[in-house]
């Protein structure tokens, strides 16, 4: 997908009008700078002449206006060298200042930022950003604190840092808003929009595209203009609205034919393309077909022509093309690509009647679809906490605002209640989403894969002899490894959503409970599980023997090789809460890796050597600060693991 930020949009003239403020000269000088680079730069400058009297001051602080305002037209020009190299020396003139402007200082630091956001510079952005944000805030002035955290958002979201880089874009499009500057509400609405598409989250993404081009047109440059249409081209295309798509990819070609913009419009039409063959509409795709230096050899150009070729009976030509378009995927990391030419490549052989090298084909693409699926539960996963946290977010704004109109005297009390009804309101929105993951999302790549295997039955069985059950083993594998991931996350999602009754709890039969639950295992792995003096303690059964089940289960799943899994399991009384040992003599885990256990879907070791979910680490977690406690882990490799967790008393 195409990645608008990575395009580093330059701001637009005249899209600064209505961001005047009262701050009086100084914000009236940025503002003309930044409307245009052709305005009368002696008039502009005027609008900011320093108040002192000394002479040197006065020519220095000329010099650092004259020096930026040659600099932004280099910057105009595309010339980012010579725009820098101007700026550099309107650093050192600004340095050189006897009395130093803030507002000076700020206009100089958007330049600078501005410059290195196009270079595509994203460590000097980044530092200048930061600086740029701290004396925004210091001279108050919203619009370019506003643009100081879109380029912090962007730098997060190059960094693939998604929930940092939407409370970003979000933060600076309120601002923006607020003080009307709709360029950066513009490119707010776009990043926004981008950070939804890469956590697979098509419907706010559309929404956020759609806002932009719809309501922001006039603000947008055409390369905006045709990047967004593209990505909205995308989108539908994902989602398989072809008609749709090939609506915005026309736009986009438009755009770039009328502006002459020649990469963007060999990359329409490869997209065109595309679409077309997926719509099964391989003549007019034809006509797409990129041999232009720009596209050529681009993956989805390459996969483009196979398609064709496969169409036209040119199995030779299709295979080729196919190969070639799966390695140029494999260099630009494009996924999608990658799963296509598999997929392509798997019907080609077949259609050969090579079902060795088709059975190998699917394989891989099996593998790497699999894959692919668990990358996108994980971005559903993440979309989910960004979503909660800036609702969150919201309705604490909101819960503030209401609470400074109350009295003194009840402002305790209905912060309380508040905060109450804020956590009942999230709890219930939560089960909804996760209710939603887990019977649709989830659900759909778990039909498919018995899709898949009623098809391979039918049609490949008799043709592959022996090896079919081989395959058909794969596909239940992976059957039941995704109804496991579905438990684990029903279970996951339930922690937390119950109202916790203390009750008296005898640890030791909690430890019997999870023993039992776990006897099978236990008896094939010849296990030895042990545990000292265990306390009553007041709390919840359920979550505990949840919680010992899956930590025991944890020691005897990661064992070395050959040798008999033993746990001991402890307390120690420390005087305001119990503390809890369960030591294992397993294959450890790195220092480096010890915190990451905890994180949902984290795997350190492959499944062929150790199955899992992912998910058991990450419940035990979340049930011990749902009791009020806190777990850690300390281990060295090969020598075994002790998991820690305390309860209060």
């Amino acid at each position: 997908m195409l990645n608008y930020t990575a395009h580093n949009l330059k701001m637009l003239r005249g899209s600064f009008n209505n961001s005047i403020s009262s701050n009086g000269g100084s914000q009236q000088f940025r503002i003309i700078m930044l409307q245009g680079y052709t305005d009368n730069i002696d008039n502009s400058i005027a609008l900011e002449m320093p108040t002192s009297h000394d002479p040197k001051s006065v020519v220095l602080a000329w010099d650092v206006r004259s020096l930026i305002e040659a600099s932004r037209l280099k910057e105009h020009q595309n010339d980012f060298a010579a725009a820098l190299s101007v700026a550099q020396q309107a650093e050192t003139a600004f340095e050189e200042c006897i009395e130093k402007s803030d507002e000076l200082k700020a206009d100089l630091l958007q330049h600078l930022a501005q410059i290195h956001r196009r270079r595509q510079d994203f460590e000097k952005l980044d530092v200048f950003s930061r600086a740029l944000l701290d004396i925004s805030r210091h001279i108050k002035d919203e619009a370019l604190e506003a643009t100081a955290l879109l380029n912090l958002g962007i730098v997060r979201s190059i960094e693939s840092d998604y929930r940092s880089a939407m409370t970003h874009f979000v933060e600076s499009l309120a601002q923006s808003e607020r003080v009307g500057f709709r360029s950066n509400v513009a490119h707010c609405l776009i990043n926004i929009g981008n950070v939804y598409a890469n956590l697979f989250n098509y419907e706010d993404a559309l929404d956020r595209y759609e806002k932009a081009i719809t309501d922001y047109t006039d603000v947008l440059n055409d390369n905006t203009r045709i990047a967004v249409n593209l990505n909205l081209g995308n989108l539908c295309y994902a989602t398989e609205q072809y008609d749709l798509a090939n609506e915005y990819f026309e736009r986009g070609l438009d755009v770039a034919e009328k502006t002459a913009q020649n990469d963007m419009s060999a990359h329409a039409h490869t997209l065109i393309c595309r679409n077309l063959l997926a719509n099964k509409r391989s003549i007019e795709a034809k006509r797409h077909i990129n041999h232009k230096n720009s596209a050529a050899n681009h993956p989805i150009n390459l996969l483009n022509i196979a398609e064709i070729h496969f169409a036209a009976g040119n199995t030779e030509g299709a295979t080729q093309q196919a190969v070639n378009g799966i390695e140029a995927a494999k260099n630009a990391k494009d996924d999608t690509s990658e799963l296509r030419g598999f997929r392509l490549l798997a019907d080609i052989y077949e259609k050969v009647g090579d079902f060795k090298r088709a059975f190998r084909a699917e394989k891989v693409y099996s593998t790497k679809q699999v894959d692919y699926l668990r990358m996108q539960r994980t971005m559903h996963a993440l979309d989910l906490e960004i979503r909660f946290s800036l609702r969150e977010k919201q309705q604490r704004i909101e819960e503030l605002t209401r609470e400074n109109s109350f009295q003194g005297i009840l402002l305790e009390k209905s912060d309380q209640i508040a905060q109450q009804n804020g956590q009942l309101k999230q709890a219930n929105e939560e089960l909804q989403q996760f209710a939603y993951i887990t019977s649709h999302d989830l659900k759909e790549p778990l039909r498919m894969i018995g899709s898949f295997s009623q098809v391979i039955q039918q049609t490949y069985a008799m043709k592959l002899g022996g090896e079919s059950s081989m395959y058909f083993r794969y596909i239940n594998d992976g059957v039941n490894r995704m109804n496991a991931l579905l438990d684990a996350l029903l279970q996951y999602a339930t922690i937390g959503k119950i109202e916790i009754e203390p009750e008296g709890v005898d640890i030791q039969q909690v430890v019997t409970i999870a023993k039992d639950n776990l006897h099978l295992k236990i008896e094939e792995t010849y296990a030895s599980v042990m545990s000292g003096v265990l306390p009553n303690v007041s709390s919840m059964q359920s979550l505990l023997v949840q919680l010992f089940q899956n930590l025991i289960g944890n020691a005897l799943k990661f064992n070395k090789p050959d040798s008999r899994p033993i746990v001991l399991i402890n307390a120690e009384d420390r005087r305001d809460h119990w503390l809890f040992s369960v030591e294992d003599n397993g294959i450890g885990i790195d220092a480096e890796h010890q915190e990451r256990i905890f994180v949902i879907f984290q795997r350190l070791h492959n499944r062929d050597k150790y199955e899992g979910t992912g998910i058991g680490l990450s419940i035990c977690q979340k049930i011990v600060h749902q009791l009020g406690g806190k777990i850690w882990v300390e281990s060295e490799p090969l020598k075994g693991a002790t998991f820690f967790f305390t309860l209060p008393k």
